[in-house]
């Protein structure tokens, strides 16, 4: 798959001719889903573009910004109402208008495609004028949208309403003319009430690190602030986990900030976090380069130096979840004058603010803590049946995923929420790649012996097994782990296994038949398993493994991932010595 960035100078220009409406093409029949996108391209107007890959359909949507997704039907074999469901779980896309094309139209999936949200529904054959006429129509509608009210996706929402909120107390502010404690008591109260409501939708949203980010971001822009940090807590430590900082990012050619290395600082009273952290205070500092002699914490300014900036003043306030337990910190840093300008100290209703956030950034972190602990159980579950699949290896095989699907998100121009969300997605299923085994025999688990046909048979089916443990209809990490435990074993070549039928005869998947995170996690998988040892094998030496994965290149891997894997072998190798197996 290869997408166009959208900040390039040719997609700027293919926008210009159209006026803005961009139409993603779904379809998986090559000749039929050509012919028709260049019929719509002809009739002008309007860009396409096309995915004939269903399973990435979403991540280029999320990428390309789509104001009408066409899903055509008339050939191909996928489910139209699963991917439907796909785009509307999206909160990057969720709101953009879907029509679907078929060839046949029944009673039963108009109501079912219309009851599940879907924008049109047009029946081939259909002449290009009306066609182009409905896409132009939807997407009309949306663009309108989209100038009336930023606010078409979960976080767009979010953000509108959170400023909306914040302009109405501002205004109010400016109207009282005498300070009257309970008109203030009651501005603050109605102030905290949308606020709560802001913090429910908040937590509706599924991907962690994409509800943190947006956290922060809100907490930044309601407080005014030019940066901001979350760290968590990982045992003694505090893990540089979330950063902004606008005037760094402002110095870059992307807009974002200078990557900055993950590090951690100790749980002490001697840094402003660790501070909190310890006493479970919030702390607020004018000046942090001035920092009164008797008390104990001290600004660390390493970090200034290092990214070439100036802190001045922060509010750090503890992350504590209601029995106590502090999970971690939340910085905002410089407050802003309206014409841009850094100035000094915060408000008391600046700190109220910030409360709020920790709160939700607190439930958040909850959230992903239980999920983790879920996953670690599963893991262990699996471990207990198949002493192959231990807990290590599970995590080896997220961390190489990892590796792997950033470069290749690089390669394409994936960055930002929509490349954290869907990595997200992925370390959470490759962790869980092997969860069907738990359905496999025992004898056939730990067997020392090469298998018989029969038995291999039946180790086979645990990838069947797998993706029935994770409906496709659910939720969006779900349905990841659905396709990576059911499609890891396929083959580059279409010799893997469980494969398919394809008008009356049984193969496998090839190519890009193979989902991309399947695609990862196969290759993954078999790095690590030949890398380690086995109740039935020694490990292999690193020089035959390496060899091995080279000579698979185009025929059980993705050739480009092969390329990626080779590119990124030093991070790999860390990866590996990080999780060492247990003794």
């Amino acid at each position: 798959m290869s997408l166009l960035p959208s900040n390039s100078p040719s997609n700027r220009a293919r926008h210009s001719e159209s006026d803005g409406h961009e139409l993603l093409l779904v379809g998986g029949a090559y000749t039929s889903s050509h012919a028709l996108r260049d019929l719509i391209l002809r009739a002008g107007g309007i860009q396409v573009n096309l995915c004939a890959r269903v399973n990435d359909a979403v991540d280029v949507a999320i990428h390309i910004c789509p104001t009408v997704i066409l899903l055509d039907l008339r050939e191909v074999g996928f489910d139209g109402l699963g991917i439907l469901d796909s785009f509307k779980r999206s909160p990057e896309v969720g709101a953009v208008p879907i029509i679907m094309l078929t060839t046949q139209e029944t009673t039963t999936i108009r109501d079912e495609a219309f009851s599940r949200g879907i924008a049109d529904f047009v029946v081939f054959p259909i002449s290009t004028t009306e066609l182009v006429a409905r896409i132009r129509t939807h997407s009309t509608g949306y663009l309108n949208i989209l100038k009336r009210n930023r606010s078409t996706t979960a976080y767009e929402t979010l953000q509108s309403e959170l400023r909306s909120v914040h302009r109405a107390l501002e205004e109010s502010r400016s109207h009282v003319s005498t300070p009257n404690d309970q008109q203030e008591d009651t501005q603050w109260k109605s102030r905290v009430s949308g606020l709560v409501k802001i913090g429910i939708e908040l937590n509706q949203i599924q991907d962690f690190d994409s509800l943190m980010d947006r956290i922060l971001s809100e907490a930044r822009f309601l407080l005014h602030s030019q940066a901001g940090t979350i760290f968590l807590r990982d045992g003694d430590t505090l893990r540089f986990a979330f950063f902004h900082n606008d005037a760094l990012a402002e110095r870059t050619s992307t807009g974002d900030p200078p990557p900055v290395p993950t590090f951690r600082i100790p749980i002490t009273d001697r840094s402003l976090a660790g501070w909190v952290c310890l006493t479970g205070q919030s702390l607020h500092v004018s000046d942090c380069y001035n920092i009164p002699l008797e008390v104990p914490y001290r600004f660390d300014s390493s970090f200034d130096l290092l990214l070439g900036y100036r802190t001045q003043s922060m509010i750090a306030m503890p992350l504590k979840n209601q029995s106590g337990k502090i999970l971690g910190v939340i910085q905002v840093i410089n407050p802003l004058s309206p014409d841009g300008r850094v100035i000094t100290g915060y408000s008391s209703d600046d700190i109220r603010l910030l409360e709020h956030f920790a709160s939700v950034a607190t439930v958040a972190i909850e959230r992903a803590h239980t999920t983790d602990r879920m996953v670690s159980g599963f893991i262990r579950m699996i471990e207990m049946r198949d002493p192959d699949e231990t807990f290590p290896h599970s995590e080896r095989v997220g961390g190489y995923a990892a590796v792997l699907f950033e470069e290749w998100a690089r390669r394409r121009g994936l960055v930002g929420a929509a490349f954290n969300r869907q990595l997200a997605r992925l370390m959470y299923a490759a962790k869980l790649h092997d969860c069907g085994k738990i359905g496999v025999s025992d004898s056939i688990l730990n067997s020392p012996h090469s298998l018989s046909d029969a038995e291999r048979k039946e180790i086979q089916k645990h990838t069947h097994k797998g993706g029935k443990i994770f409906p496709r209809d659910s939720t969006d990490f779900d349905e990841a782990a659905h396709e990576v435990a059911l499609f890891h074993h396929e083959r580059w070549n279409g010799e893997g296994y469980p494969g398919f039928d394809d008008g009356g005869v049984h193969r496998g998947r090839c190519g890009e038949e193979i989902p991309l995170f399947a695609r990862i996690v196969g290759l993954a998988d078999v790095f690590d398993a030949l890398s380690s040892d086995r109740c039935y094998r020694d490990a292999w030496k690193a020089d035959k493994v390496l060899e091995h994965i080279q000579d698979q290149k185009g025929k059980h891997f993705d050739p480009e991932l092969v390329d990626i894997f080779f590119a990124k072998l030093d991070e790999i190798y860390r990866v590996r010595d990080s999780n060492p197996d247990l003794s």
